[in-house]
């Protein structure tokens, strides 16, 4: 009889796992989070990693601006509508989340964690969290629908998200390191001009 104690915490520490809903929570409170990037992709097929930066803007209840401004100039908008290429000379360009699978996928899920959407995320994904508000940690492990193009989301934050790290379906990584987080600073102009357009 002396073990029933001990058989009954077992349930009781597996719900004290920290639920990512709830580390993620303050992130609900700006409107707009504004954040610069350095991406390093390390592709199986290259000797060397491929490195990009740039900048990003969550727009909680409009969408997501990721602009590329090394090696090349290029600004993804992901919207409603769905996704919007403008190259470096002004053209501009619909794609299909098929056509730019990660990009869209990548924007979907920081969108929905300003949102705090965390039905839309467990849909595709299985989610787990550690850590408290002030440095968490969030895995995706994708369901049978979202396999075919990523294996493993690793999200690190504190007051903003810090880090993404994915592990695509065929081994391919990619790391995006964010700094200079402003989650007080609204839409410029152009940003918003921008996310008019979808």
């Amino acid at each position: 009889m002396r073990s029933l104690p001990a058989l009954l915490l077992v349930p009781a520490l597996a719900q004290a796992a920290p639920v990512p809903a709830a580390l993620t929570a303050h992130l609900r409170e700006a409107a707009c989070i504004h954040l610069d990037f350095t991406q390093t992709r390390t592709l199986a097929a290259l000797s060397r990693p491929l490195k990009a930066s740039g900048s990003l803007v969550l727009a909680r209840d409009q969408g997501v601006i990721w602009t590329v401004r090394q090696p090349i100039a290029i600004t993804y908008v992901l919207g409603p509508k769905g996704l919007l290429v403008v190259d470096a000379d002004g053209n501009r360009e619909r794609k299909t989340a098929r056509e730019a699978p990660m990009v869209a996928q990548m924007g979907r899920i920081l969108q929905a964690l300003t949102r705090g959407d965390w039905p839309a995320l467990e849909s595709w994904f299985t989610a787990s969290g550690s850590g408290g508000p002030e440095r968490w940690q969030v895995e995706l492990v994708p369901k049978a629908q979202a396999e075919s193009f990523v294996r493993r989301i690793t999200l690190d934050g504190s007051r903003a998200i810090d880090r993404v790290r994915v592990v695509e379906a065929g081994g391919d990584r990619m790391e995006l390191v964010f700094r200079n987080q402003r989650l007080d600073a609204p839409l410029t102009g152009a940003e918003a001009a921008l996310l008019a357009e979808e």
